[in-house]
């Protein structure tokens, strides 16, 4: 790698997992005041409403997250803001009887006396499902993610945050993230789209995009039945404390599995932009670094995650050591999969290999941490996790075996 590439490589690095930080730590200035100040029960219900609005998310994205990258690095300059406003009018078709779904099930699954807690973070992770950070990303324009996709959440963060601490409702933080989420996909959408291209993109293409990505939509959706939906499942199989504990560890969980998410957001349109000549040398970098984040990762959670997560939430729903240990194994597990599915195996045309993996996975993992919850608490639903995880990197492990050896019989 030349110098000037390597400079670019670094700067694209910097951008896609450095800018994202800010919104990876921000969080932590809301969500301990949340747990002091509503209780284990309302903790409980908003984990519920985010997981499963951000389940019902994945199909309102409409695998665009998977597979979107590389449609905009591949296409020309002038095609591209057509495939942003085909996808809008797709997603906010499937938008609304998600977000009822996700509001009806949060009604009926969360604590009865924070019912509209989870009814609003529902809606508010519904949205999340319209973000255009996969064309951002095609384009390699971390900027832009900063702008309309990082600022205004954490701008929603901190808003609601200090108006908690001045005694106002926690009502106010998926109030304030519904607002940024809104204002920043329909500012991009401004600025990105002519009015024409509203115009150009007819229900034929929309129907179009219904079926050509439905292989991309069910592999997130299969991977959100063990990923997204853990702390539904750990709540309605264990009691009220192991699950506000599981959600606290969850909770960690999740600013890890953002951090991986982040760095494949760097490398996931560079590994394929240079074609075939570089795709190997690339999607090994890409494997090094993601197989270096998680294990920091699994440490992490080991030396540090019962007494990190009692410093933030409470001594009352902290972690054990054998949950932080659990999520560290399931971080590791991510951030592999991350670089062998949505990288590398996506990257050679595998899609239907991707998604048989994270099939697998759920069949796997669902059942594990329904079962293992139900005996082990939140011990047994990070295990679970862990279990669903590493199912879908052997998967994915054995894929790329396979394509590899077809393309060098076919060479």
């Amino acid at each position: 790698m030349s110098r000037s590439s390597r400079g670019a490589f670094v700067k694209r690095l910097i951008g896609f997992a450095g800018l994202p930080f800010l919104s990876l730590v921000t969080p932590l200035l809301f969500l301990p005041v949340l747990a002091r100040v509503a209780g284990a029960d309302a903790w409980v219900a908003f984990a519920v409403g985010q997981s499963i609005g951000g389940f019902l998310a994945l199909i309102v994205s409409l695998g665009y997250n998977t597979v979107g990258p590389r449609m905009v690095a591949i296409s020309s300059q002038d095609s591209r803001p057509l495939l942003l406003a085909i996808s809008l009018r797709a997603r906010i078709l499937l938008w609304v009887p998600s977000t009822v779904v996700a509001v009806a099930l949060s009604l009926a699954i969360a604590p009865p006396l924070h019912r509209a807690e989870a009814a609003l973070m529902a809606t508010a992770m519904t949205l999340t499902g319209l973000s255009s950070a996969w064309y951002m990303i095609g384009l390699g324009n971390a900027g832009s993610i900063a702008i309309f996709e990082i600022f205004p959440r954490i701008a929603a963060t901190l808003a609601s945050g200090a108006l908690v601490l001045i005694g106002g409702s926690v009502l106010w933080y998926p109030v304030l993230l519904i607002l940024a989420i809104v204002i920043g996909v329909g500012s991009y959408a401004r600025q990105t789209l002519r009015s024409g291209f509203w115009a150009d993109s007819r229900w034929e293409d929309i129907a179009h995009v219904l079926r050509t990505n439905r292989a991309a939509t069910a592999t997130e959706v299969s991977a959100g039945l063990y990923n997204s939906l853990s702390v539904t499942f750990v709540g309605a199989s264990a009691t009220t404390s192991q699950a506000a504990s599981y959600v606290s560890g969850d909770k960690l969980y999740r600013m890890g599995q953002y951090s991986v998410s982040a760095l494949g957001n760097a490398l996931q349109g560079w590994v394929v932009e240079n074609g075939p000549q570089e795709f190997g040398r690339r999607a090994r970098v890409s494997f090094a670094l993601h197989l270096g984040l998680g294990l920091i990762g699994c440490a992490t959670f080991a030396l540090l995650g019962p007494w990190l997560s009692g410093l933030l939430f409470g001594a009352g729903v902290a972690i054990d050591e054998m949950t932080a240990l659990g999520l560290g194994v399931a971080t590791i597990a991510i951030a592999l999969g991350t670089t062998l599915g949505r990288v590398t195996l996506v990257g050679m045309g595998g899609n239907r290999a991707f998604l048989i993996s994270v099939l697998l996975a759920a069949c796997v993992g669902v059942p594990a941490i329904i079962f293992l919850s139900a005996a082990f608490g939140a011990a047994g639903g990070a295990w679970g996790l862990a279990i669903g995880e590493f199912v879908s990197v052997i998967a994915q492990s054995v894929s790329l075996t396979l394509l590899r050896r077809r393309s060098a019989r076919e060479k």
